[in-house]
Protein backbone atom coordinates (compact mmCIF):
# COMPACT_ATOMS: atom_id res chain seq x y z
CA UNK A 1 0.00 0.00 0.00
CA UNK A 2 1.78 0.23 -0.73
CA UNK A 3 3.87 1.65 -3.40
CA UNK A 4 1.30 3.71 -5.25
CA UNK A 5 2.04 7.00 -3.50
CA UNK A 6 5.75 6.59 -4.22
CA UNK A 7 5.02 5.75 -7.85
CA UNK A 8 2.92 8.88 -8.21
CA UNK A 9 5.75 10.95 -6.74
CA UNK A 10 8.06 9.71 -9.49
CA UNK A 11 5.48 10.63 -12.11
CA UNK A 12 5.63 14.27 -11.01
CA UNK A 13 9.00 14.61 -12.68
CA UNK A 14 8.09 14.10 -16.35
CA UNK A 15 8.29 16.77 -18.99
CA UNK A 16 5.44 18.76 -20.55
CA UNK A 17 2.37 20.30 -19.03
CA UNK A 18 1.47 18.22 -15.97
CA UNK A 19 -2.02 17.33 -14.85
CA UNK A 20 -3.51 18.34 -11.53
CA UNK A 21 -5.39 15.52 -9.77
CA UNK A 22 -7.96 16.14 -7.04
CA UNK A 23 -10.09 13.75 -5.04
CA UNK A 24 -11.98 13.36 -1.79
CA UNK A 25 -11.78 11.04 1.19
CA UNK A 26 -13.94 8.12 -0.02
CA UNK A 27 -12.52 4.71 0.94
CA UNK A 28 -11.79 2.17 -0.40
CA UNK A 29 -11.43 4.21 -3.60
CA UNK A 30 -9.39 7.16 -2.31
CA UNK A 31 -8.41 8.22 1.18
CA UNK A 32 -5.55 9.54 3.29
CA UNK A 33 -3.51 7.06 5.30
CA UNK A 34 -2.37 7.83 8.88
CA UNK A 35 1.04 8.63 7.36
CA UNK A 36 -0.52 11.37 5.22
CA UNK A 37 -0.34 9.55 1.87
CA UNK A 38 -3.30 9.47 -0.53
CA UNK A 39 -4.08 5.83 -1.22
CA UNK A 40 -6.84 3.54 -2.47
CA UNK A 41 -8.09 1.66 -5.50
CA UNK A 42 -8.58 4.70 -7.74
CA UNK A 43 -5.16 6.09 -6.79
CA UNK A 44 -3.59 2.77 -7.81
CA UNK A 45 -5.46 2.86 -11.13
CA UNK A 46 -4.35 6.46 -11.74
CA UNK A 47 -0.70 5.57 -11.09
CA UNK A 48 -0.88 2.83 -13.72
CA UNK A 49 -2.73 5.04 -16.22
CA UNK A 50 -0.12 7.78 -15.94
CA UNK A 51 2.75 5.33 -16.41
CA UNK A 52 1.16 3.80 -19.51
CA UNK A 53 0.14 7.12 -21.09
CA UNK A 54 3.43 8.91 -20.24
CA UNK A 55 1.53 11.74 -18.58
CA UNK A 56 2.59 13.39 -15.34
CA UNK A 57 1.13 15.06 -12.26
CA UNK A 58 1.99 18.46 -10.83
CA UNK A 59 3.58 18.36 -7.37
CA UNK A 60 2.38 17.67 -4.74
CA UNK A 61 0.60 14.87 -6.61
CA UNK A 62 -2.97 13.91 -5.80
CA UNK A 63 -4.67 16.55 -3.63
CA UNK A 64 -7.30 15.35 -1.19
CA UNK A 65 -9.98 18.02 -0.64
CA UNK A 66 -13.60 18.33 0.43
CA UNK A 67 -15.63 17.15 -2.55
CA UNK A 68 -17.33 20.49 -3.31
CA UNK A 69 -13.96 22.25 -3.50
CA UNK A 70 -12.39 19.49 -5.61
CA UNK A 71 -15.37 19.56 -7.97
CA UNK A 72 -15.17 23.33 -8.47
CA UNK A 73 -11.44 23.11 -9.21
CA UNK A 74 -11.99 20.37 -11.77
CA UNK A 75 -14.92 22.21 -13.31
CA UNK A 76 -13.06 25.49 -13.83
CA UNK A 77 -9.34 24.62 -14.13
CA UNK A 78 -7.87 23.21 -17.35
CA UNK A 79 -5.76 20.05 -17.07
CA UNK A 80 -7.46 19.08 -13.80
CA UNK A 81 -8.57 15.49 -13.24
CA UNK A 82 -11.11 14.57 -10.55
CA UNK A 83 -11.99 11.14 -9.19
CA UNK A 84 -13.76 8.91 -8.19
CA UNK A 85 -16.87 10.38 -9.75
CA UNK A 86 -20.17 9.23 -11.20
CA UNK A 87 -21.10 9.97 -14.80
CA UNK A 88 -24.64 11.36 -14.73
CA UNK A 89 -26.53 13.21 -17.49
CA UNK A 90 -26.23 16.57 -15.71
CA UNK A 91 -22.42 16.31 -15.84
CA UNK A 92 -21.96 14.68 -19.25
CA UNK A 93 -20.96 17.78 -21.22
CA UNK A 94 -18.84 19.29 -18.43
CA UNK A 95 -15.89 16.89 -18.60
CA UNK A 96 -13.98 14.39 -20.67
CA UNK A 97 -14.71 10.98 -19.12
CA UNK A 98 -12.18 8.19 -18.57
CA UNK A 99 -13.67 4.92 -17.45
CA UNK A 100 -15.50 3.22 -16.09
CA UNK A 101 -12.93 1.94 -13.62
CA UNK A 102 -15.43 -0.18 -11.67
CA UNK A 103 -18.38 -2.36 -12.55
CA UNK A 104 -21.83 -1.26 -11.49
CA UNK A 105 -21.95 -0.55 -7.77
CA UNK A 106 -25.10 -1.28 -5.81
CA UNK A 107 -25.88 1.78 -3.70
CA UNK A 108 -28.04 1.09 -0.64
CA UNK A 109 -29.95 3.31 1.72
CA UNK A 110 -28.63 2.61 5.24
CA UNK A 111 -30.20 3.29 8.66
CA UNK A 112 -29.20 2.53 12.23
CA UNK A 113 -30.06 -1.08 12.95
CA UNK A 114 -31.93 -0.07 16.12
CA UNK A 115 -34.28 2.18 14.12
CA UNK A 116 -36.65 -0.24 12.34
CA UNK A 117 -39.22 2.55 12.02
CA UNK A 118 -37.09 4.06 9.23
CA UNK A 119 -38.93 2.22 6.45
CA UNK A 120 -41.44 2.91 3.70
CA UNK A 121 -44.02 1.32 1.48
CA UNK A 122 -43.85 3.83 -1.36
CA UNK A 123 -41.80 6.80 -2.62
CA UNK A 124 -43.96 9.35 -0.81
CA UNK A 125 -43.29 7.69 2.56
CA UNK A 126 -39.60 7.40 1.72
CA UNK A 127 -39.26 11.14 1.26
CA UNK A 128 -40.16 11.95 4.88
CA UNK A 129 -36.75 10.76 6.11
CA UNK A 130 -33.67 13.01 6.36
CA UNK A 131 -30.77 11.88 4.16
CA UNK A 132 -27.13 12.84 4.79
CA UNK A 133 -25.29 13.73 1.56
CA UNK A 134 -21.96 15.27 0.59
CA UNK A 135 -22.19 18.76 -0.90
CA UNK A 136 -21.95 18.78 -4.75
CA UNK A 137 -22.04 14.98 -4.94
CA UNK A 138 -24.02 13.00 -7.52
CA UNK A 139 -26.15 11.63 -4.68
CA UNK A 140 -27.11 15.17 -3.69
CA UNK A 141 -28.07 16.20 -7.21
CA UNK A 142 -30.25 13.15 -7.79
CA UNK A 143 -31.85 12.93 -4.34
CA UNK A 144 -32.71 16.61 -4.46
CA UNK A 145 -34.48 16.09 -7.77
CA UNK A 146 -36.44 13.22 -6.22
CA UNK A 147 -37.72 15.42 -3.39
CA UNK A 148 -35.80 14.09 -0.40
CA UNK A 149 -35.10 16.14 2.73
CA UNK A 150 -31.33 16.56 2.59
CA UNK A 151 -28.69 17.44 5.17
CA UNK A 152 -25.43 18.36 3.45
CA UNK A 153 -21.94 17.71 4.83
CA UNK A 154 -18.42 18.34 3.51
CA UNK A 155 -16.99 14.82 3.63
CA UNK A 156 -18.14 11.22 3.26
CA UNK A 157 -17.00 10.46 6.81
CA UNK A 158 -19.24 13.27 8.12
CA UNK A 159 -22.42 11.68 6.83
CA UNK A 160 -21.63 8.47 8.74
CA UNK A 161 -21.05 10.48 11.91
CA UNK A 162 -24.35 12.32 11.35
CA UNK A 163 -26.16 9.00 11.04
CA UNK A 164 -24.53 7.63 14.22
CA UNK A 165 -25.50 10.82 16.07
CA UNK A 166 -29.11 10.45 14.77
CA UNK A 167 -28.99 13.82 13.06
CA UNK A 168 -30.05 12.14 9.82
CA UNK A 169 -32.18 9.05 9.27
CA UNK A 170 -30.50 7.63 6.16
CA UNK A 171 -27.35 7.72 4.07
CA UNK A 172 -26.69 6.25 0.63
CA UNK A 173 -23.47 4.27 0.08
CA UNK A 174 -22.08 1.03 -1.36
CA UNK A 175 -21.47 -1.76 1.13
CA UNK A 176 -17.67 -1.65 0.76
CA UNK A 177 -17.61 2.00 1.79
CA UNK A 178 -19.86 1.33 4.79
CA UNK A 179 -17.52 -1.38 6.09
CA UNK A 180 -14.42 0.77 5.66
CA UNK A 181 -15.84 4.02 7.07
CA UNK A 182 -17.38 2.38 10.13
CA UNK A 183 -14.18 0.53 10.99
CA UNK A 184 -12.15 3.70 10.55
CA UNK A 185 -14.51 5.43 12.99
CA UNK A 186 -13.92 2.57 15.43
CA UNK A 187 -17.53 1.39 15.12
CA UNK A 188 -19.02 -1.99 14.25
CA UNK A 189 -20.44 -2.02 10.68
CA UNK A 190 -23.28 -4.15 12.06
CA UNK A 191 -24.65 -1.02 13.74
CA UNK A 192 -26.02 -0.12 10.29
CA UNK A 193 -28.64 -1.99 8.30
CA UNK A 194 -29.53 -1.72 4.60
CA UNK A 195 -33.09 -0.55 4.00
CA UNK A 196 -33.44 -0.77 0.23
CA UNK A 197 -31.45 -0.44 -2.97
CA UNK A 198 -31.14 3.13 -4.19
CA UNK A 199 -29.35 2.32 -7.45
CA UNK A 200 -27.69 -0.63 -9.17
CA UNK A 201 -26.04 1.46 -11.85
CA UNK A 202 -23.33 3.61 -10.25
CA UNK A 203 -19.98 3.27 -12.00
CA UNK A 204 -16.93 5.34 -11.09
CA UNK A 205 -14.87 7.38 -13.55
CA UNK A 206 -12.05 9.87 -13.81
CA UNK A 207 -13.26 13.23 -15.21
CA UNK A 208 -10.96 15.71 -16.97
CA UNK A 209 -11.74 19.42 -17.26
CA UNK A 210 -13.37 20.11 -20.62
CA UNK A 211 -10.88 22.87 -21.55
CA UNK A 212 -8.01 20.38 -21.44
CA UNK A 213 -6.40 18.90 -24.54
CA UNK A 214 -8.76 16.08 -25.63
CA UNK A 215 -5.71 14.06 -26.66
CA UNK A 216 -4.93 13.60 -22.96
CA UNK A 217 -8.33 12.08 -22.32
CA UNK A 218 -7.81 9.79 -25.32
CA UNK A 219 -4.41 8.69 -24.00
CA UNK A 220 -5.81 7.92 -20.56
CA UNK A 221 -8.79 6.01 -21.97
CA UNK A 222 -6.49 4.02 -24.26
CA UNK A 223 -4.30 3.15 -21.28
CA UNK A 224 -7.37 2.03 -19.34
CA UNK A 225 -8.50 -0.22 -22.20
CA UNK A 226 -5.02 -1.73 -22.17
CA UNK A 227 -5.39 -2.44 -18.44
CA UNK A 228 -8.68 -4.18 -19.14
CA UNK A 229 -7.18 -6.32 -21.87
CA UNK A 230 -4.09 -7.46 -19.94
CA UNK A 231 -5.93 -8.02 -16.64
CA UNK A 232 -4.24 -5.21 -14.68
CA UNK A 233 -7.54 -3.50 -13.88
CA UNK A 234 -9.14 -6.74 -12.69
CA UNK A 235 -6.14 -7.44 -10.46
CA UNK A 236 -6.43 -4.03 -8.81
CA UNK A 237 -10.17 -4.49 -8.34
CA UNK A 238 -9.51 -7.83 -6.64
CA UNK A 239 -6.78 -6.37 -4.44
CA UNK A 240 -8.73 -3.33 -3.23
CA UNK A 241 -12.46 -4.00 -3.62
CA UNK A 242 -13.03 -7.67 -2.86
Amino acid sequence: MRVWAAALCLLWLGSGQALQAVTEDKPPYNWQTPEGQVSGFSVAVLSELLARSHLTLDPPGVRLLPWARAYQLALHTPDTLIFSTVRIPERESLFFWIGPITGSNTIWFWRLRDRPEVAWQDEQERQQWRVGVVRSSAYREQLEQEGFVLRTVNREEDKFQMLLLRRVDLIAAPEAEVRFQMRRLGRDPELLAPVSVYSNYYEYYFALNRRSDPERARQLQEALEGMRLDGALARLQQEWLE
